[in-house]
């Protein structure tokens, strides 16, 4: 963790080059803080990967367990096409725990000091890298270090990020360092009165991290490498300006993913949701005149196969202030309610992601859909506004004929599928309203069909206002389900959920 830097020669005092089973050639690429960067090529396939191995050692066998435990299951962020892919973990023969991942060509460290992005890529980084964090948070993994030189790219992936397997160390490490895991510069005013690390640590992190590739440097931070306590805490009394060319309503989104109270900021799946609704086509093209190699263009949707922006926490309507969930104002004159989601630590902030809600805290897999709804015995149940037409809903959209009730969505690939489960038992999601999918998206991926204009007409806040009653929907996360896949059935629902199997004995018909 901390601020890796490039180095060419050794500096005295330095730990040998370490044994690594099935690595040769190793040579030192970087050097930080806690760990050491090298360059290798694994014997096996003859690729060249990235090892990075702890300076400090694991002395006992319980701690060494306890790092691997805890590292393999970190390790399945890497399923994630934006989070770097992570082939190996483990502890030398001196003790050193050390992970083997994927080589990259950079970071958006390096980027940010010789070519600030634009709006429309920043958004696009934003997206990608707010979906990679609500799928680890739905895993209970916290990343805790979420900076420009933790997102990095390559010829193949316009942005991953990196070291999920280092934030594992630091949890392991004292409390009194848990400042030092990540870097001052990106983390929010909690972490240093020494609070315990939350969701809302990464969520500032990676929205200091969007400002800072677009403006050059961190959000408040001058030139001074090593402020003082007090200074830094000085800092967060201070707005944060706008910037140049960067439209109002990104900067606006970014401020409140800074909000220095935690509990006012959105949550990964918000904030990718917030971002993605950005209507920035034409505010600025990056410095260059085109976006990083792989990175959508400008008004582009999500490449299929890639996580688009999966839940729809879009603005809301203005509405009566409830003061048990504030709220955050944009400059569009609306304002979008904070959602409070269900158990510790972010853990069920379900992410339309892969996996998501499948791996929940170290928990068992959940089984693998065979369709995307199965038929199974339901309580027939009509959402109150759907009964007897009492809604009038958007264009395109239509009541189910009953509630229907789902487990948690998975994503493998391009596709998305649920299980439908009986509503008398504990689930996840149920249906609120439901739609045609347009002749346009027929055999599209989960990313393209959730992030199109036509489905986001349908599967919305309104409508679940409408369909379901509730005139405050805050705690509830929206989500969509796409058809089975065939062209006879382009049926596509709106769900609704409170968290991970948080539902039980129809919620939205037993009010």
């Amino acid at each position: 963790m901390g601020i890796f830097e490039t180095v060419t020669d050794t500096p005295p005092g330095a730990l040998p080059t370490p044994i690594v089973p099935g690595l040769t050639d190793l040579r030192v690429f970087a050097r930080g803080g806690y760990a050491t960067v090298y360059r290798a090529t694994q014997i096996s396939v003859g690729r060249e990967v990235a090892v990075k191995v702890e300076n400090r050692t694991l002395d006992s066998e319980r701690d060494q367990a306890r790092f691997l435990r805890e590292a393999r299951a970190a390790g399945r962020m890497s399923s994630h096409p934006h989070v770097v892919d992570l082939f190996d973990v483990g502890v030398t023969v001196d003790q050193h725990p050390y992970l083997i991942m994927e080589l990259c060509d950079g970071s958006y460290a390096e980027r940010m000091r010789t070519s600030p992005l634009g709006p429309v890529e920043a958004r696009d980084l934003g997206v990608k890298i707010a979906d990679a964090i609500a799928h680890s948070h739905a895993a209970g993994v916290l990343h805790r270090d979420v900076k420009p030189a933790n997102i990095l790219y390559s010829h193949f992936n316009s942005a991953v990020l990196a070291d999920f397997g280092l934030a594992v160390l630091g949890e392991m490490r004292d409390a009194s360092v848990a400042l030092e895991v990540l870097t001052p510069a990106y983390a929010p005013p909690e972490m240093f009165n020494h609070s315990p690390p939350s969701p809302a640590v990464d969520v500032y992190a990676l929205c200091a991290t969007l400002y800072a590739v677009m403006h050059g440097r961190p959000p408040r931070w001058q030139s001074e490498r090593n402020p003082s306590l007090v200074t830094v805490l000085e800092m967060f009394h201070q707005p944060i300006p706008g910037l140049p060319g960067v439209p109002d309503e990104l900067v606006e989104v970014l401020r409140a993913g800074m909000a220095n109270d935690p509990a006012d900021r959105p949550s990964a799946a918000e904030l990718r949701g917030l971002l993605a609704s950005l209507p920035l086509e034409g505010a600025g093209a990056p410095p260059g005149g085109a976006p990083a190699a792989g990175a959508p263009l400008a008004g582009g949707p999500t490449p299929t196969g890639q996580h688009p922006a999966g839940r729809f926490s879009r603005p809301a309507p203005r509405g009566p202030v409830d003061d048990a969930h504030p709220t955050v104002p944009t400059t569009t004159g609306r304002r979008w309610r904070r959602r409070w989601f269900l158990g510790g630590a972010g853990v069920l902030a379900l992410a339309g992601s892969a996996t998501a809600g499948a791996w929940v805290a170290g928990g068992a897999p959940a089984p693998t859909p065979s369709a995307t709804v199965e038929t199974v015995a339901a309580t027939p149940a009509v959402l109150p506004g759907c009964a007897d037409g009492a809604a009038e809903l958007p264009d395109g959209a239509r009541c189910g004929a009953e509630l229907e009730c789902f487990g948690p969505v998975q994503v493998r690939g391009k596709r998305a599928a649920a299980d439908r489960v009986p509503c008398d038992g504990q689930h996840t999601w149920e249906s609120y309203a439901e739609g045609d999918l347009p002749a346009t998206l027929l055999g599209a991926g989960y990313a393209e069909i959730s992030a199109d204009p036509a489905v986001r007409r349908v599967c919305n806040e309104t409508t679940f206002r409408l369909t379901s009653g509730i005139a405050q929907p805050a705690g509830w996360n929206l989500e969509v389900l796409p058809p089975a896949g065939t062209d006879a059935d382009r049926t596509y629902r709106c769900l609704a959920g409170r968290g991970l199997d948080a539902l039980a004995s129809p919620t939205l018909t037993g009010r």
